[in-house]
């Protein structure tokens, strides 16, 4: 009988607690060679033991050979990260040195082994608003274009993507149904346009879905002001949803809901407008800027886990042309595989993107404003590359 090799998928084994949570290990080491080098591996297993409490994966391997055990593995691993690590007490007993440590312990990102260094191009479209009477109090009709602004300026700050403005162009003709314009497998047309339009990779658009403020108290208004007292500050909702549209197929790659309540503190009749430096200093905008920074690490991080790709717009004998801009940074002697595009129809005859390896490598020579050029053994012709495949990064 010929060995049987058994594996049992992976078993998570995660705490209900929070994204980052605080937790205490204690690890240890035998006292053997210099005491520097003992401490350290001491710490070592301390700050493997923090990040087993917070996250661990148990994967079985069980070798059969002949009806017998022959290897029985179980290994144990964390897919966490510490961060602000403090050692709260050391001491030898034993034979043994030992460490505690107190640490903040976060999950894993969804690809941590990536090492894909390209900043990818990213239009975000301008948000709608979903119940523009709400928009009112306090003149925040603004918010469709200076919301999203303010997510590409977060974006571009953050480095990890090139941000382009695109918050003229709205994606959605009724905010309320969105993105209903998708088909049923979740695919934005207009997403497809605008990403051709700008040389973006990815789309970023959205809905603001609500803004309503809370009823004032019978009455208590009308005293406040004959007593000569500013308006008392009431609860206002924030809710808005964020797609990632993918700008070559049209897929949806990430929609998510955010919402928060803050206090509206500013007088009902005042134009603040989204965004102004008064609207920040009012809790409720307090609040939103925190929504913001959530949705911006959000979408940072499901872009970071998408590969670098960038369209080809001339290929002529063994060179190409290819739509990236300097600020993606791309480098002369960079490498990159090279995908033919095609089209297929599924079973409901609907067209598909399909990217063909064609198991070539290209260089990168030259490194422009707007496009980069690039060189490869073979001729383009002779592959039958030309405008619109692609080149990829993983």
């Amino acid at each position: 009988m010929r060995a049987l090799l058994i594996l049992i998928p992976a078993l998570v084994l995660a705490w209900p607690a929070q994204a980052v949570q605080m937790v205490e290990a204690i690890g240890s080491a035998p006292v053997q060679g210099a005491i520097s080098h003992v401490r350290s591996q001491a710490l070592k297993d301390a700050m493997h033991q923090a990040s087993l409490r917070a996250s661990a994966q148990v994967r079985s391997t069980a070798l059969l050979s002949k009806g017998v055990m022959a290897q029985d593995d179980v290994q144990v691993r964390s897919t966490a990260q510490l961060r602000n690590v403090e050692v709260l007490w050391e001491e030898q007993t034993d034979g043994l040195y030992e460490v505690g440590i107190r640490a903040e312990v976060a999950a894993d990102a969804m690809c941590p082994a990536s090492e894909q260094r390209y900043r990818k191009a990213v239009a975000v479209a301008g948000f709608g608003l979903a119940q523009p009477q709400q928009a009112t109090v306090g003149q925040l009709q603004n918010v469709e274009q200076d919301l999203p602004r303010v997510l590409v300026n977060s974006l571009n700050n953050s480095g990890a993507v090139h941000a382009l403005d695109a918050t003229r162009i709205s994606l959605y003709q009724d905010p309320r149904r969105a993105p209903s314009k998708e088909t049923a497998q979740q695919r934005l047309t207009t997403s497809v346009a605008l990403a051709t339009q700008l040389g973006a990779q990815y789309v970023v658009s959205g809905v603001v879905r609500d803004l309503s403020l809370a009823d004032r108290a019978s009455n208590a208004g009308e005293w406040r002001a004959r007593l000569g007292l500013p308006e008392a500050s009431r609860p206002r909702q924030f809710v808005m949803d964020v797609f990632v549209h993918d700008g070559l197929s049209g897929a949806m790659l990430f929609q998510r809901s955010y919402s928060a309540v803050g206090q509206w503190n500013a007088p009902s009749v005042q134009a603040v407008g989204f965004g102004s430096p008064q609207f920040w200093q009012t809790g409720y905008g307090k609040e939103v800027r925190q929504v913001l920074q959530g949705a911006v690490a959000d979408v940072n991080e499901v872009l970071r886990c998408q590969p670098f790709m960038a369209r080809i717009v001339q290929a002529r004998g063994n060179r190409l042309h290819i739509e990236a801009s300097a600020g993606a940074g791309i480098r002369p002697g960079d490498k990159f595989q090279v995908y033919r595009t095609g089209t297929f129809y599924n079973l409901d005859l609907e067209p598909r993107t399909e990217l063909t390896d064609m198991a070539t490598e290209i260089v990168v020579k030259q490194v422009q404003p707007q496009f980069v050029i690039a060189e490869m053994k073979l001729s383009a012709e002779r592959l039958a590359i030309q405008r619109d495949d692609m080149v990829i990064a993983w």
